[in-house]
């Protein structure tokens, strides 16, 4: 078997988020659903009932679905077959490209607030300030 237990634990809490979720659906349909019985819930108890039932529904498929959404993001960046910064690498981070070999500023890349910046691919400092020579 392939898969490891650390792998399986965020979808165990997914999985309990989206517990919630599907408590908030309950709730709203036990609310508005007519009953044989002659005690119905005033009005103000449904709707009251049915925000919080609404907020169970959000915090309960939200959580899931952002975590997913962040996982792929977070896959798509990383497929790209790269062993590390390439002289023509993109330059997200405003632009900005090293004068000596022209790889651009990483997402991470860190700036001094006069403007000195390390390049990542040739180790050379330059300024993002100055126009290159």
């Amino acid at each position: 078997m392939n898969s490891s237990p650390k792998a399986r634990l965020p979808v165990v809490f997914l999985a309990f988020f989206a517990l919630f979720g599907c408590v908030g659906v309950a709730v709203l349909i036990f609310i508005w659903s007519p009953s044989d019985m002659s005690m119905d819930p005033p009005l103000i108890f449904k709707i009251v009932g049915s925000f919080i039932a609404t907020m169970f529904m959000v915090m309960g498929f939200g959580v899931p679905l952002s975590a997913i959404k962040a996982a792929r993001c977070a896959d798509d960046a990383g497929s790209a077959p790269s062993a590390g910064p390439s002289p023509g690498g993109d330059a997200k981070a405003g632009g900005y490209r090293c004068p000596n070999c022209g790889a651009g500023l990483g997402p991470d890349q860190e700036v001094s607030p006069s403007g000195d910046a390390k390049c990542t691919y040739c180790k050379r400092w330059w300024n993002i300030h100055r126009a290159p020579a």
